[in-house]
């Protein structure tokens, strides 16, 4: 509708003529006629609230003839364009181009933590879609001096002397002008929601992109996109487009190392090439040994820097949100409880929980299923703001961390002296068990901080209760964790326990029965000095598994009996008669073996609930299996391996879960059932490089080269054994570079 079409309805709906008109309003009869005629789109002012006098219409009539009037002035002469070039070297970001593409109209959010490429995704998208929206594609920076309706209406061809005065006849005009056009809005840091509803284009054929590191959850009928950092691949990627493919490839390495300091994030990436780019003789090194010691600082090229990026995000943040951000910094690791935050703020968890979503909403946390996440230049960044004021919130943190970590731990079962830990809180096995997965890999640091604080008992305690969980999910962190631990056990009970678990892990995770025995004889005999002997059962079963490992079957068998008569509880015999069992086994022994598992395998089904009773009685009924296929039962193994498996997954035991199909697939293979064989070892296969042992990943590459050369595969076998000389270089451990020997031998003779 234009305003002369609305002229003539007025008119004729008033019963005049435009000579009544005219001698009511006192505008002549040809202005009034132009007008009708729509050869004058466009009266002004005066003339305008002359005619809506003179036709005596109600308010809402005349503001609709207003909008006529001052909308002629202003009609679109053709389409606007206001976007900046485009980033050329966008990478990594398709699945998010492509969700923005598949829209026609509407309102997209993309949102994320500074540094994400944000604004570079939007101008990027905008161009690509430039066909679908013939009208214009414009951004508006919000954070401008000129409020931003003002530079949209300008960029929409209102002169300045045409806006309307009041922000509502201004919103009025922008409606207008968009009425019936297909154009593309970017709205460029959005703060707030009242924002973007003054602003998006959101009618239909148009689509407006906000940007904000806010997620702006109150936008209804948005589609969100957020933004992290890239992808190790795409980051690598970013990086040789700035420096070259040829840099980047000479010291892949490197790259990586310099890719894993900015933490894949976009910023930091195009600051750390720019710097590259500029010093052509810097080898990559250089800039990661800068990063390594000045962090942020180092991270810093013309006006780009990565740290007053982040500084924008938490500068309009309430206090208590600041005070939870800075002491953040403290965080060991990358995930953070409302709990935990509590501590380290020393406020309420609701309080800590509400400036930790605070935090989420301008992107320096993630939230997930079970807490929030702190990307690593985000913690780097807050770590940079504590000071000496901080020091009591550190000890407040470790305090709590290891009293957690003995709350879950003690859940997974205690044998001999370990039984002395007891908790002091509550938890539930499942939260548990979540809880040491997310922090088992942060205990080194955990430990080592504390012992810095002086907290000896508290890093004695927590270790000493991981040792039944220690054995659910083996791996090499655990050498580390009670050799270090070994300084703060100044009891002597405590020192036996952990020199105890030091030899199993010795023996059970890293193949080296003797240093393990080393470890543990040292165990014994403080035992027999301090008269401490609630934990020598276990020194001595330990002992006997690692003079097996060395291949003194006898004295391996002396050393069983002698801990199964110093085992307390009922428990632990039985455990330790399956231990006898697994010797029996290797002094050829197998139908002895078997009876005892056997026998040991009832006993335990008919109580066994807790985790420490169903891992005794997974290890029993693999061992049994193992047991069986020595004496040439290959049929009634696989039976007690799979009984293996189910205990295993009803635990959770993921890695020994591994070990049982490891076991089966042996006793197909000597059934002559080589596909169910490999089935199994590729299943074992997929558990152990979950679990990082890596030892017997390799194992299993090589049953399976063993299982292809049977069936006179040597494509297939040649294949298997590259892989786990792959593996043994990537472990690279003294057993894996015994073994690699062994495989390129085999690969030498073909």
């Amino acid at each position: 509708m234009t305003f002369g079409a609305r002229l003539v309805h007025h008119r004729k709906s008033a019963g005049l003529s435009q000579e009544e008109l005219s001698e009511r309003s006192g505008v002549s009869v040809r202005a009034i006629s132009d007008m009708e005629r729509g050869r004058a789109k466009s009266p002004q002012r005066r003339t305008t609230e002359a005619l809506l006098d003179a036709l005596d219409l109600d308010e809402p009539a005349r503001d609709e003839l207003r909008r006529l009037a001052r909308t002629g002035k202003v009609a679109l002469p053709g389409p606007v364009w206001s976007l900046p070039m485009y980033v050329a070297d966008l990478v990594g970001r398709d699945p998010e181009l492509f969700t923005i593409a598949e829209k026609r109209s509407g309102l997209v959010v993309v949102h994320g933590a500074a540094g994400t490429g944000k604004t570079s995704l939007a101008v990027r998208a905008a161009h690509l879609l430039e066909e679908q929206f013939p009208d214009g594609q414009l951004l508006i920076e919000l954070d401008g001096s000129t409020p931003p309706l003002q530079r949209l209406l300008k960029d929409l061809g209102v002169a300045a002397q045409l806006l309307p005065e009041d922000a509502e006849g201004q919103t009025r005009l922008y409606r207008s002008l968009l009425a019936g056009r297909r154009l593309l809005l970017v709205l460029d840091g959005a703060s707030s929601e009242e924002e973007v509803h003054t602003l998006a284009a959101v009618l239909p054929g148009c689509l407006t992109i906000v940007t904000s590191r806010r997620r702006l959850a109150g936008l209804t009928g948005a589609t969100w996109i957020r933004l992290g950092g890239l992808t190790e691949e795409a980051a690598l990627e970013l990086l040789a487009s700035i420096i070259g493919p040829q840099r980047v490839g000479e010291d892949l390495k490197t790259a990586r190392e310099l890719v894993r300091l900015c933490g894949t994030s976009p910023l930091a990436l195009r600051i750390a090439g720019n710097r590259l780019a500029s010093r052509p003789r810097w080898p990559l090194g250089h800039l990661v040994e800068q990063i390594e010691e000045r962090r942020l600082a180092a991270l810093t090229a013309g006006d780009l820097e990565v740290r007053g990026a982040f500084e924008v995000s938490l500068a309009h943040l309430p206090d208590n949100a600041k005070l939870v951000f800075r002491r953040l910094g403290l965080l060991i690791g990358t995930h953070v409880t409302a709990e935990l935050a509590a501590e380290l703020a020393g406020v309420g968890v609701a309080e800590a929980e509400q400036a930790l979503e605070e935090l989420t909403d301008v992107s320096l946390l993630d939230a997930d299923d079970h807490g929030y996440s702190i990307h690593g230049l985000v913690r780097t960044f807050a770590n940079g703001l504590i000071d000496c004021a901080d020091d009591d919130a550190r000890r407040k943190m470790l305090a709590w961390l290891l009293e957690t970590t003995v709350t879950a731990g003690v859940l997974f079962g205690q044998t001999g002296d370990a039984r002395r830990v007891h908790p002091h809180g509550q938890m539930d096995i499942v939260t548990a068990r979540r809880w040491l997965d997310e922090h088992r890999d942060l205990m080194p640091e955990i430990v080592e901080q504390a012992q810095c604080q002086g907290m000896h008992d508290d890093v004695a305690r927590a270790v000493i209760a991981l040792s039944h969980y220690a054995s659910i999910e083996p791996g090499p962190v655990w050498e580390r964790i009670y050799r270090t631990a070994l300084a703060s056990a100044h009891q002597p009970w405590q020192e036996i326990v952990v020199l105890s678990q030091l030899g199993w892990v010795l023996f059970d995770m890293v193949g080296r029965p003797a240093d393990a025995l080393e470890v543990l004889t040292r165990a014994a005999r403080r035992a027999e000095a301090t008269g401490e002997t609630g934990h020598i059962g276990w020194v001595w079963l330990v002992a006997a598994a690692s003079h097996s490992g060395l291949g003194d079957l006898g004295e391996a068998e002396r050393v069983c009996r002698k801990a199964i008569e110093w085992m307390r509880e009922p428990m632990d015999v039985l455990y330790a008669r399956s231990v006898l069992g697994v010797l029996w086994q290797r002094m050829n022994r197998a139908d002895a073996a078997v009876a005892v598992h056997t026998e040991v395998a009832n006993e335990l089904s008919a109580f066994a609930r807790t985790t420490y009773e169903l891992s005794a009685l997974g290890r029993t009924l693999g061992w049994l299996g193992l047991a069986l296929i020595d004496a040439h039962r290959p049929d009634e193994a696989v039976s007690a391996l799979t009984e293996a498996e189910k205990v295993y997954e009803r635990a959770q035991m993921k890695s020994w879960r591994a070990r049982a199909l490891r076991g089966r697939a042996e006793a197909h293979r000597v059934a002559g059932r080589i596909a169910e064989s490999d089935e199994d070892l590729h299943r074992a296969l997929d558990g152990f490089r979950e679990s990082g042992d890596g030892v017997r990943e390799i194992e299993a590459l090589r049953a399976l080269a063993d299982n292809a050369r049977s069936l006179g595969d040597d494509s297939a076998y040649q294949h298997h054994l590259r892989d786990s000389l792959t593996a043994c270089e990537r472990w690279d451990t003294d057993v894996t570079r015994k073994i690699a020997a062994e495989v390129r031998e085999c690969l030498a003779r073909g």
